[in-house]
């Protein structure tokens, strides 16, 4: 009896076993529009398609006549000195990045049944798949900063009102007079600061730091003071984001953005400044031979659909002048690829996909 008990438990635990096996894990992965509708057991995402960003940091330098300027040489002896107020623009930097946006002709369902890691998508907000059974978190890319063009200082807002006004010069009635008095106050201010350096006062500061400010002082009034006789100047960078979409219909040398040294950056319909003009080139777009599907008795599943992107190269140009020039994958400007749907089936997978082009990153057992 207890042996026929032993035997009836074993073939129990054999029976339950080839349930188990009789369970299996079907993944398949089909374009959205092939589909009337979705089922219970599927998911959709998107591949990217991507966009360019390129921010471009410019320099705006005001020079500011000082108030005596033409007594500069005179009275302390300089000669180069600002004689016009003037307003000079330059390109400082330009940096090129890229983003994935959801494509709509990429658009994919995964339909499953059994175990497998096909339900652990991970997806961007918009809806761009970035990994399967990838719990790591999506981060925004510093580069994406979306940099609006806002107004600067002008000419105007330049000025010399913080420069402290002596008593002396208040009661001058020429603006000779007053530049003299302000050049007096100059060589006062380098005698003091060398008896301080020389140790030729009776009560010098205590401390270095204390020491150190006193002379920092002294220096800062007097390169106020300077102003007034070789003018002030100031600079202020400020930066603009263009967006563009490339696609094989994108035309070389177009026209990003107008460069004007007296004005900055304005509209490429603007004539008043020089073009700048921005062209893609793509240098490695070869795809792979489409293979013909294999014929197979039971049903043919489709694996992930992931991107093989293409290599441009972006340049833009100011006028004849090359002023940057890189190389950036795109996803439009690739093939998609598909892996096998045995991938998806096995249970410990996990994948990366390039948020940005829809590329294979990796494929990992955990």
């Amino acid at each position: 009896m207890k042996t026929t008990l032993i035997f009836l438990v074993a073939v129990t635990m054999l029976a339950s076993c080839a349930v188990e096996k009789t369970i299996p894990s079907k993944v398949n992965v089909k374009e959205v529009s092939s589909l009337s509708n979705a089922s219970t057991n599927s998911l959709v995402y998107s591949l990217p398609s991507t966009k360019v960003r390129i921010n471009v940091t410019v320099e705006k330098t005001i020079s500011k006549v000082g108030p005596f300027y033409r007594y500069s040489q005179k009275m302390l002896n300089v000669t180069d000195v600002i004689t016009e107020d003037k307003v000079e623009w330059k390109i400082k930097d330009i940096n090129i990045s890229t983003y994935g946006v959801p494509d709509d002709s990429k658009r994919y369902v995964i339909t499953y049944s059994g175990p497998s890691v096909a339900p652990f998508l991970n997806l961007s907000d918009d809806g761009i798949l970035y990994g399967i059974n990838n719990p790591q978190e999506l981060r925004n890319d510093e580069m994406l900063v979306k940099n609006d063009y806002n107004s600067l200082p002008g000419i105007e807002d330049l000025n010399f009102n913080s420069v402290p006004t002596l008593e002396k010069q208040l009661m001058k009635t020429s603006t000779a007079a007053m530049a003299e008095e302000a050049a007096n106050f100059i060589y006062k201010l380098r005698k003091r600061r060398f008896k301080i350096l020389a140790s030729d006062y009776e009560n010098l500061p205590k401390d270095g730091q204390s020491y150190q400010v006193v002379v920092d002082e002294l220096n800062k009034l007097e390169a106020e003071y300077l102003e007034l006789f070789m003018g002030k100047k100031e600079s202020y960078t400020i930066s603009k984001s263009f967006d563009i979409h490339p696609n094989d219909m994108s035309a070389n040398n177009d026209v990003l953005f107008r460069f004007s040294t007296v004005k900055g950056i304005v509209d490429k319909m603007d004539v008043s400044g020089a073009p700048v003009y921005i062209d893609i080139t793509a240098t490695e777009q070869a795809k792979l031979p489409d293979a013909p599907l294999p014929v197979v008795k039971e049903e043919f599943r489709t694996g992930l659909y992931y991107c093989r992107p293409g290599k441009v190269t972006i340049k833009l140009i100011d006028r004849n002048e090359l002023i940057k020039e890189q190389e950036v994958y795109l996803g439009q400007y690739g093939q998609v690829l598909s892996l096998p749907s045995s991938v998806l089936e096995a249970d410990n997978v996990s994948i990366k996909l390039d948020r940005k082009t829809g590329a294979l990153k990796s494929i990992e057992r955990k």
